[in-house]
């Protein structure tokens, strides 16, 4: 996945947008569902927890199923690079001790672990600063810092696009 520049107003007026209005169609779809199943199921006790339950359960399968419709429009786009963008960080997050371990037991040598991390960090402050997390920009900031020196150090010249999902097979 390769990093896009995000307007980050645009950005959070439309997740704002597209979570208010998937609680309401949520909402929607768990009441439709709820009074369905209780107008034709109802138990004479008049207990209807499970038959509401079913309900959301019901409300969430028909959001995923809505939002596996319009998850292409055009109003989303930026919505949905966020979301590609964590699950790409996440995959990296999930390697990260790996990716770290290779490079300090090489003698920060391995290349596919720099251009990995580097992306990795890139994206990261992407994120952060999309999502207004000011909490651990200091230590990102500092990671960035070392990973640039590294890369200088090294003469390499590497960057956030030469990152390939395909590099993580190795960690």
């Amino acid at each position: 996945m390769k990093l896009q520049q995000i307007d980050k107003v645009r950005y959070r007026k439309h997740l704002n947008m597209a979570s208010v209005v998937a609680t309401a169609v949520l909402i929607v779809f768990a009441l439709i569902y709820g009074q369905i199943l209780i107008h034709f199921f109802a138990p004479a006790d008049g207990n209807n927890f499970k038959l509401n339950l079913v309900g959301v359960i019901l409300g969430v399968i028909s959001l995923l199923m809505v939002f596996n419709l319009v998850r292409h429009h055009p109003y989303l786009t930026e919505v949905m690079y966020v979301w590609d963008l964590k699950q790409a960080n996440n995959q990296i997050y999930r390697k990260l001790h790996h990716i770290k371990s290779a490079l300090s037991e090489s003698d920060n040598t391995n290349i596919d672990a720099i251009t990995i991390l580097n992306y990795y960090y890139a994206a990261s402050k992407q994120q952060y600063n999309l999502d207004n997390n000011t909490l651990t920009m200091e230590s990102l900031t500092a990671d960035i810092a070392k990973l640039d020196n590294l890369i200088a150090e090294r003469n390499l010249s590497i960057t956030p696009d030469d990152y390939n999902p395909s590099l993580l097979k190795q960690f």
